[in-house]
């Protein structure tokens, strides 16, 4: 996958209970409970690019920055207080797991992989929280 599409999904961003399928809008995971919305910026690891900065509503969505609006349900794997991993099953879109690593409430590595609309992805992000979303990002 070329560096200039993951950055542009990244970039797009606008806005339970261990091994039971259930909504997308389940209730908060435990390692993402001291994880705030606000401005978030996203790198790939190793990457020239500059980071794309983002206003996360809820930080939910940085579980599945590719599908953010397909209907889907979710299955959690694992779930602690530092690492989430979480799969989405999106009947007729696709599918991702992501595996969310809290380094601290402001420092997260993200890890992604699946289907979508046919095709393979596997993506790899560095996120920062760099404070509180601007007017402009609400």
């Amino acid at each position: 996958m070329g560096m200039g599409l993951r950055w542009g999904l990244a970039a797009s961003l606008a806005i339970g209970s261990a091994g039971v399928a259930q909504s997308a809008s389940a209730p908060t995971l435990a390692a993402m409970r001291a994880v705030t919305p606000g401005n978030w910026s996203l790198r790939s690891p190793g990457s020239a690019e500059a980071a794309r900065e983002s206003c996360v509503a809820d930080t939910a969505v940085l579980f599945r920055l590719r599908l953010r609006s397909a209907q889907c349900t979710r299955f959690v794997i694992e779930d602690t207080p530092r690492i989430a991993t979480v799969h989405y099953t999106c009947p007729g879109a696709g599918h991702v797991r992501t595996t969310i690593h809290v380094d601290t409430p402001r420092t997260l590595r993200i890890e992604s992989e699946g289907i979508v609309d046919g095709m393979p992805f596997a993506d790899a992000f560095e996120a920062r929280r760099m404070g509180n979303c601007g007017p402009r990002g609400r």
